[in-house]
């Protein structure tokens, strides 16, 4: 059995992304974290402000992340919610005397997260 068996990844950091010229970052701060208190049902969020004018949520679970997913607006602004590129993913190299003898594929099908 893969040692992943039953973890679902999900993308931790959503950025909450203007449609027009009224950015969603330029709210208050106080309605800002209200808001994602009430869609994502938790007092603990962290929320950075990007020089861009969008806003970028830390999520804590795949719940989450459907429900930022699915806004349209947010303090009445039109916006899109797509992953932070940059920070969902990470890169890594496997060294072990063990793995000499599989092949590469072998070990991208047992390590495969899909």
């Amino acid at each position: 059995m893969s040692p992943f068996a039953g973890w679902s990844p999900f993308k931790k950091f959503m950025v909450i992304s203007s449609k027009g010229s009224a950015k969603v970052a330029d709210r208050s701060p106080f309605k800002i974290h209200r808001e994602l208190k009430s869609i994502l049902d938790d007092e603990t969020i962290e929320i950075t402000k990007l020089g861009s004018g969008d806003l970028m949520v830390e999520l804590k679970s795949n719940d989450q992340a459907k429900k930022l997913g699915a806004i349209a607006t947010f303090l009445d602004i039109p916006v899109t919610v797509s992953p932070r590129k940059s920070l969902n993913s990470s890169k890594g190299v496997i060294r072990s005397l063990d793995l000499r003898c599989c092949s590469e594929e072998e070990m991208v099908e047992e390590l495969s997260c899909g």
